[in-house]
């Protein structure tokens, strides 16, 4: 959510009226779940849980994009020379030797990691779901899972593989980013509710001119704003030296257009679909609300 880490350091909501009001959420799925209650107005959310919310009948729409191809499989040294020995055979010969399934930590069930990995296996790799098994958790947790080796492998998006990568006492490290796997991966987006859409169309369009002048400044300014996504989340937790070095991977490609994630939105909702999460068939119009980023930029990234 790096548009959000530097809309909240510049203290660009400030300039807006009315007055917002922010919370945060552990992960997309719980974020849907008060998007459904009618308690948000707009979120900052993964691409699939908020085409699950659409689907599900959550009125709302994607007016920008975030990022591209955020998506980063990582794996313990054991796993990774499965992986470059077998290939799509690493699972069945590390069962075979092991006498059990691999073992993948990730998100909570329906986010985007969650999802993505879902699709490498069964999509990309061609073999049945249960060659894994895959255990769904926090990001805290997640991090926790990976680093202290509860887990053979995960689907995770950035900090958490630089944050692996930089770690000295973990053998858990990136072994394949999205591009590899979905070129033009959809991940996170700004989804106004359609309500606010329709009754304060002037603020919505506030919200994506902030959102694409923080693209901008991203690109400009990679260090910068990778140092107020570390004070956004905390020193502690990503220092300023992890933050920046994640911000420079494959998977830190910072966007504002929507029109470049609509064909790969459609798959993850086709896939949606497979795994019965949804069984609605959206359409472009049905997601998204171009008109927006257009008036904010009329092209660009």
């Amino acid at each position: 959510m790096m548009q959000y880490f530097v809309i909240d350091q510049q203290g660009w909501y400030d300039d807006l009226e009315p007055d917002i009001e922010v919370q945060t959420f552990g992960g997309g799925p719980p974020l849907v779940q008060a998007y459904a209650s009618g308690n948000i107005d707009f979120a900052y959310v993964g691409i699939s849980p908020g085409l699950v919310a659409i689907a599900n009948g959550v009125s709302s729409k994607v007016v920008a994009a975030n990022v591209l191809e955020p998506n980063v499989m990582v794996g313990s040294s054991e796993f990774r020379s499965y992986w470059v020995e077998h290939g799509p055979d690493a699972f069945e010969q590390f069962r075979s030797d092991k006498g059990r399934k691999p073992r993948f930590a990730t998100l909570p069930a329906g986010s985007t990691p969650d999802v993505f990995l879902r699709y490498w296996i069964t999509e990309v790799l061609g073999l049945d779901l249960d060659v894994i098994e895959i255990v769904g958790q926090s990001p805290s947790a997640l991090q926790s899972t990976l680093s202290s080796g509860n887990a053979d492998a995960g689907s995770a998006i950035e900090p958490v593989p630089t944050i692996l990568q930089e770690n000295p006492d973990t053998d858990m490290k990136p072994f394949i980013y999205a591009g590899e796997i979905m070129p033009g991966q959809p991940g996170a987006v700004l989804q106004p509710s359609q309500s606010l859409v329709d009754d304060n169309p002037d603020l919505i369009q506030e919200l994506v001119d902030i959102h694409v002048r923080a693209t901008g400044f991203i690109h400009e300014n990679r260090s910068r704003a990778a140092e107020m996504a570390s004070e956004v989340i905390g020193s502690d937790i990503l220092s300023a030296d992890v933050a920046t070095k994640a911000i420079n991977t494959p998977a830190s490609n910072f966007i504002s257009n929507p029109r470049r994630i609509v064909e790969k939105s459609l798959v993850y909702n086709d896939f949606h679909q497979q795994l019965g999460s949804v069984d609605t068939d959206l359409s472009e119009s049905d997601v998204f609300d171009h008109s927006f980023y257009e008036e904010a930029s009329g092209g660009g990234q």
